[in-house]
């Protein structure tokens, strides 16, 4: 498949909302009906942008892997390719966390927030913290927080790419539709932090995308799926407004145990309303430069914008990010101009050479298998 621009404005979309989440709604402390308490609530429904990041990684991974799966090189290149994206940055973060964590700076209250009461070393390093958070019931130092997530993502890889080689289009929609199903099951017989940041908790999200790869390769779907794309906008409204009612209240590690599957289904419908270009509003929105820029940048904005917001309270106040005044939102902003920027050099620089230096390794093609 060719490329598809607005794809791109997705993971922009995706990255947005984390970083309304991360740098609003979790930030603001006020009182009822202060207008910082009216943005919190505003946004409270945007922790749900890790789930549209599940839903686009699982349609873009599974739609490599489902495009090349007749390939005589089709597990090494595919890994490769991934390590080449994901392993990079991620290292050069863990190693700064690790080296300033030994430091007078490591060791400050100033920055307990950041550097406090991390998972074991070797559970960042092979991408199982989110099982060593599962069993500690904390997600551990906010510094690598957020790479409970990526390592969901590692896990999806490790099984994704067997299931799309063994398994035949008909059995393949069927196990995926099963562990779709299982995984709200999962969260509402086993609840607590594992039901937020296991991967078989969370398959939901990542294998409704992989499931809308397999059926945006049949041209029938395709052709039904245009022909009907007016009732898959009100499908998309109707989801929207049931997400903001399932999430406006519950605690993000406590709601209810089928609102990441609502969510799956609600972000499905934007990511197959961006495959289908049938909807000029959406595609000009996702087409818009700012967003296509940010989904380029996503990868470094989502590692490194916590480390930076932390750093700067740490600095500043001495204290985790909070915004109770104006001066504490200026500093919000510009810790995130630094993100930006940050992330930004890291892309060109460093990022995107990797990258094209993954993609010399070239599918080959192989004997063709039924």
């Amino acid at each position: 498949m060719k490329r598809i621009p607005q794809l791109d404005g997705v993971r922009g979309l995706a990255i947005l909302l984390v970083l309304l989440w991360h740098y609003g709604a979790c930030e603001f402390v006020a009182p009822s009906w202060h207008p910082f308490w009216i943005l919190s609530t505003a946004l409270r429904l945007t922790w749900s942008g890790v789930d549209l990041f599940f839903v686009l990684s699982g349609f873009l991974i599974a739609g490599i892997l489902l495009d090349h799966r007749h390939t005589g090189n089709y597990f090494r290149v595919f890994y490769l390719r991934r390590v080449c994206r994901i392993v990079p940055l991620y290292a050069v973060v863990l190693l700064a966390f690790l080296v300033v964590r030994q430091t007078s700076i490591g060791t400050s209250p100033a920055f307990a927030w950041l550097f406090a009461n991390p998972m074991p070393t070797w559970s960042y390093a092979t991408f199982t913290q989110n099982i060593a958070m599962a069993a500690r019931g904390t997600l551990g130092a906010n510094f690598l927080d957020p790479t409970w997530s990526l390592a969901v993502e590692e896990q999806f890889y490790i099984c994704i790419p067997f299931l799309i080689y063994f398994l035949p289009r008909r059995a393949l929609i069927a196990v995926l539709l099963c562990a779709i199903v299982s995984a709200p099951l999962l969260r509402w017989s086993m609840p607590g932090l594992r039901a937020f940041v296991g991967t078989p908790w969370r398959s939901d999200s990542l294998l409704s995308g992989a499931l809308l790869a397999v059926l945006v390769r049949s041209h029938s779907f395709v052709d039904l799926a245009q022909r009907h794309s007016r009732t898959i906008v009100i499908a998309f409204v109707i989801l929207l407004a049931g997400a903001a009612g399932l999430t406006i209240h519950p605690p993000l590690l406590q709601g209810d145990a089928f609102t990441h599957l609502w969510l799956a289904a609600l972000y499905s419908c934007v990511v197959l309303l961006a495959f289908l270009n049938t909807t000029p509003w959406l595609t000009k929105s996702l087409r818009l430069p700012v967003m296509v820029w940010l989904g380029q940048l996503s990868y470094g904005i989502y590692l490194l914008h916590k480390p930076i917001v932390g750093a700067l309270y740490g600095i500043e106040r001495g204290t985790a990010p909070i915004i109770s005044t104006a001066n504490d939102a200026m500093l919000t902003l510009l810790a995130l101009g630094l993100t930006l920027s940050l992330a930004t050099i890291s892309f060109y620089f460093f990022e995107r050479p990797l990258i094209r230096w993954g993609h010399k390794f070239h599918y080959l093609a192989g004997p063709h298998r039924s």
